[in-house]
């Protein structure tokens, strides 16, 4: 069991640097099917250990597909996890599972199945402020993207109060940890704020946004997490163009803009998409050197 965790680990840091390759998704996908043909037939004193070794393989697998751009079979990933992990007593594999589906939906367009996956995360880990926070911070993304800029600023208030009530990290997993907890938190402040800002037209917003978003930057380690790093990128250059600033953003994008087609995470890729549809509808104001990033954005997304 030790060396199935160990095996997920060096797998999971091996697909965050080189996302595209089916290599990591493909063993991790093969483990999950060993472990869940074990837990069949397993002594029941084996059973909770090994459906939480199934949700976090589960789970591991769903990410790399949905950052492989498969976000239907990533979907049927995290609903697996989540069975597995109830079954388990897992909270925390449920909460990361629920939050990614809270992120498929805002994908989709859908904010209200995106709101209720964040409700999900209180419930399935009742009385922690690691999970208040990020039930909050999905419910923050859901009401923006509906457009609801009360609602939005509420559910931000909230999950930074549950920051301000640290409990004790000795038992949690690392992306629970304080700094990396509050790096989530602040990092879908800048995506929320943006969606309202793009949405209004409301240069405050835009602000809010960039000031969360580069805290969110700051929080991550150097060579920590390169797919965190370039959303990060991609949400500050877009706050830019919010404020009206296309010149700031397109150097901000500079380092993106030579990357290979398809090298991008396809969350990254979304990112994008929506900053190019800004960059484009503003290019008659703001001249050729928008026009011409908006066509470089084409071939990387």
């Amino acid at each position: 069991m030790h060396a199935l965790t160990a095996v997920l680990g060096a797998q999971l840091h091996s697909a965050e640097r080189a996302m595209g390759e089916r290599g990591p998704g493909a063993v991790i996908e093969a483990t999950l099917r060993a472990v869940v043909a074990r837990l069949a037939d397993a002594p029941a004193r084996h059973r909770r250990v090994l459906a939480r070794l199934a949700a976090e393989h589960a789970h591991a697998a769903g990410s790399l597909r949905l950052h492989g751009g498969r976000p239907a079979t990533a979907m049927s990933c995290f609903d697996r996890a989540v069975g597995w992990a109830a079954l388990a007593g897992d909270p925390t594999t449920q909460v990361a599972a629920l939050s990614d589906m809270a992120v498929l939906g805002l994908l989709d367009d859908d904010p209200a199945s995106s709101r209720d996956y964040a409700r999900e995360i209180r419930h399935a880990a009742p009385g922690h402020h690691w999970s208040g926070a990020l039930s909050q911070i999905g419910e923050a993304r859901a009401t923006a993207l509906a457009g609801d800029v009360r609602a939005t600023v509420r559910h931000l208030g909230r999950a930074r109060h549950h920051l301000e009530r640290p409990e004790d990290a000795s038992g949690l997993v690392s992306w629970l940890a304080p700094p990396a907890l509050r790096m989530r938190v602040e990092s879908g402040s800048a995506a929320a704020l943006r969606d309202l800002a793009a949405a209004s037209g409301d240069p405050r917003l835009a602000r809010r946004a960039l000031a969360a978003a580069h805290t969110a930057l700051g929080l991550l380690g150097t060579g920590e997490l390169p797919s965190a790093r370039a959303m990060l990128t991609v949400r500050i250059a877009d706050c830019h163009l919010c404020q009206d600033d296309p010149h700031t953003a397109v150097a901000t994008l500079t380092p993106l803009l030579d990357t290979p087609p398809g090298a991008l995470p396809a969350l990254v890729r979304h990112e994008l998409r929506g900053l190019r549809a800004r960059l484009t509808a503003g290019a008659p104001r703001w001249g050729p050197t928008a026009t011409e990033t908006a066509a470089r954005l084409a071939a990387a997304i």
